[in-house]
């Protein structure tokens, strides 16, 4: 008896026929051909490691989501495009915001035009997309030792070009994939506050609303695009400030720098990129995400570019509170007033500086009045200036030069 007619018989005892077991089990009659998961972004999805000096891409977050979507789709496969060190605009256009190119070479020319073929190329087969991007367009912003008022003007202005950026990726996506696939995009951590442990704590709190506005403006974006965002922000519980225990660190420090310091290499070498742990806390968020499972919104219509705001002037003055000399013990105080004009409230940041030394940084709130202490200076002579930085809806401005001579006491 030939194997064919034993498997026969085998199926015939057990009450079973090879049409009844097709008709049970549909999956099994058919190959239904492949399905793909497409995975778009910078070195969190290529899993580069700072160990190996190297793309890891079990490591990813993207591959660790591959893994865990094939549990289900046993059919499924990853196209990975995303590049170590790409940034939202070498996405869009193969070069990065200050006119370098990008760090891997497309034959259609750019990553997105080479996902963009391949979701056309396979109409109806792509389950899931996923884009992770935008951080390397505000990292550079932040080097050691920048000028906050520098700083915070770059970091502004590439914030708002991510915004656009990521909104026209994520529709050219969509408009190439179509309505079945489920889109995904994704915020970031902070990497920046592992300053608290590394004797950069102003660092580390100015970066706390840095990154939350990256990561509204992402946010905004995908919603547009109808994409559903992986809250990587709150898995890494970036805004909670409870304070826990750090291992190998003398006292309890925020949980936000905690968790930095736990699931990146932050801590430990000063590399940004997220670890083993930290790569699977990526791709539990996106599991989160996609648990739900809705069907994703259509895409809004473009609304008319809002009209640009006008910021109003602003001036800036500081008086001294007290005497203009004083001793190495005493500490000199100052009070700023920020006034602008047509009723507009001028909150923002303060920058104190002697000289080209910032002394501190202080928000101002919306009375414009601060009363700020200054730290005990050396002796000599000080010319001490207060920078008001501006915000939305007001210009910045620089007070007049206050002088302190400081005398070592008698």
């Amino acid at each position: 008896m030939s194997i064919a007619h034993k498997a026969a018989a085998v199926l015939a005892a057990c009450g079973l026929t090879l049409s009844g077991l097709a008709a049970a089990s549909p999956a099994l009659a058919a190959d239904p051909g492949p399905r793909y998961y497409v995975s778009l972004g910078d070195s969190l999805a290529t899993g580069w490691q700072p160990d190996s000096r190297a793309d890891e891409p079990e490591t990813a977050y993207t591959g660790r989501l591959y893994e865990k979507l094939k549990e289900s789709d046993p059919y499924l496969e990853h196209e990975a495009f995303g590049c170590a060190g790409a940034t939202a605009r070498s996405v869009l256009t193969g070069k990065h915001a200050n006119g370098n190119p990008g760090a891997c070479a497309y034959d259609e020319g750019t990553q997105l035009a080479a996902a963009v073929t391949f979701l056309k190329e396979h109409p109806g087969q792509v389950a899931y997309v996923s884009v992770g991007i935008g951080a390397n367009d505000v990292h550079p912003c932040v080097p050691a030792g920048a000028d906050g008022d520098d700083m915070l003007t770059c970091l502004t202005k590439r914030i708002q070009s991510v915004g656009a950026d990521v909104s026209a990726i994520d529709a050219a996506l969509r408009e190439a994939g179509g309505a079945k696939p489920r889109y995904l995009g994704m915020t970031y951590y902070n990497p920046f506050l592992a300053g608290w442990v590394g004797g950069n704590r102003a660092l580390a709190e100015l970066s706390v609303g840095v990154a939350q506005s990256l990561n509204d403006t992402i946010t905004a974006a995908n919603t547009k695009n109808g994409f559903v965002t992986a809250d990587v922000a709150g898995t890494f519980s970036s805004n909670d400030k409870t304070l826990v225990d750090l291992p190998g660190y003398p006292e309890q420090v925020p949980l936000n720098v905690a968790r930095v310091c736990g699931w990146t290499w932050m801590c430990s070498n000063g590399d940004i990129h997220a670890n083993d742990t930290g790569h699977q806390k990526i791709a539990d968020a996106f599991v989160t995400a996609l648990a739900p499972k809705p069907q994703p919104p259509k895409p809004t219509p473009p609304k008319p570019a809002p009209a640009p705001v006008v910021k109003v002037a602003t001036t800036t003055s500081a008086k001294l509170v007290g005497k203009h000399r004083i001793t190495t013990k005493k500490r000199a105080a100052v009070r700023v007033r920020v006034r602008a004009a047509r009723g507009v409230k001028p909150g923002g940041m303060l920058v104190v500086k002697d000289g080209k030394r910032t002394l501190k940084r202080v928000r101002v709130g919306a009375s414009g009045i601060k009363r700020i202490t200054l730290p005990r200076l050396k002796k000599g002579k000080h010319r001490i200036t207060v920078t008001y930085g501006g915000s939305k809806t007001t210009k910045s401005s620089r007070s007049k030069p206050i002088r302190i001579t400081v005398v070592k006491r008698r």
